[in-house]
């Protein structure tokens, strides 16, 4: 399943849900990344990049322990 990502400011951390121990990676809108594992609730969180404006778009993926990579979400 893709990842669930919470409201998206200029300056919190981006955060969502996916499935616990999951590794989920950020892709922001200039091509950086980041990865986190999803904890056993399955929640994580990134720093934010703190150049985020309305309309931009953040996506995330997860790829579970057995390696298959989730559709991006948004």
């Amino acid at each position: 399943n893709a990842p669930v990502l919470d409201p998206i400011n200029a300056t919190d951390p981006v955060s969502g849900q996916a499935e616990p121990g999951s590794t989920v990676t950020v892709t922001y809108p200039d091509g950086t990344t980041a990865t986190v594992v999803a904890g056993t609730d399955g929640s994580w969180s990134v720093p934010n990049p703190g150049n985020l404006v309305d309309g931009d778009t953040v996506t995330a993926t997860a790829t579970d322990p057995a390696g298959n990579t989730s559709l991006p979400g948004t």
